[in-house]
């Protein structure tokens, strides 16, 4: 069973995984694979034809400044290196392991149209107040660099409407595990039922 786990930026979806992992389970970081094939030769070639030199910082790697600049001011870019980076982001993510339930984290799942590719989803969401306070606490963004990121992402509201299961991320780490351990309890007798029935 594949389940993916998503949310807006700063709802805490990392701490979500990071807490399954803790409880034993593989969590997959689909911005871990995005980042490690921007340098693969596919899209570092394809990038090298749409921008030239420009995008290659001095040690010849992807100069990841001036293509965030590019992505987040011109939204047919963004789904350019989308289009480029995310076959290879879910192939990885899709490929069959022995674990019964495989997890992904995926922050941009809907915006990438991923959402196929899994038999759940599970979102996570928090008061806006909270997001942004994460994001200028764990990343100092600014209140600007928190908007501009946030109005190329679906709306939290929209991506609990297409969610599975809602994780709510408002209280404390206990009352998260207790969440995370209800869905597993239920997960897990799931596909008892499915391999026995």
């Amino acid at each position: 069973m594949r389940i993916a786990i998503t949310g807006s930026m700063g709802s805490g979806k990392s701490t979500v995984a990071q807490l399954i992992r803790d409880m034993g389970y593989h969590v997959k970081d689909a911005d871990q694979i995005a980042k490690e094939h921007l340098e693969s030769d596919c899209v570092k070639t394809a990038l090298l034809k749409r921008y030239g030199q420009r995008i290659l910082a001095c040690d010849n790697t992807i100069d990841k400044a001036y293509l965030a600049s590019r992505i987040f001011n011109y939204p047919a870019e963004k789904r350019l290196l989308e289009d480029l980076i995310y076959p290879f982001v879910y192939a990885e993510l899709t490929t069959r392991t022995s674990e019964k339930i495989e997890f992904s984290e995926v922050p941009l799942l809907f915006e990438s149209n991923g959402e196929h590719y899994f038999d759940e989803i599970w979102v996570v969401v928090s008061d806006e107040d909270k997001m942004i306070e994460r994001l200028k606490k764990n990343r100092n963004y600014t209140d600007e660099m928190i908007q501009e990121r946030l109005q190329h992402q679906m709306s939290q509201h929209d991506k609990a409407l297409l969610a599975d299961v809602i994780i709510e991320n408002n209280s404390d780490i206990d009352h998260l595990k207790k969440q995370i351990i209800a869905q597993l309890d239920r997960v897990m007798k799931h596909y008892e039922l499915k391999s026995t029935g």
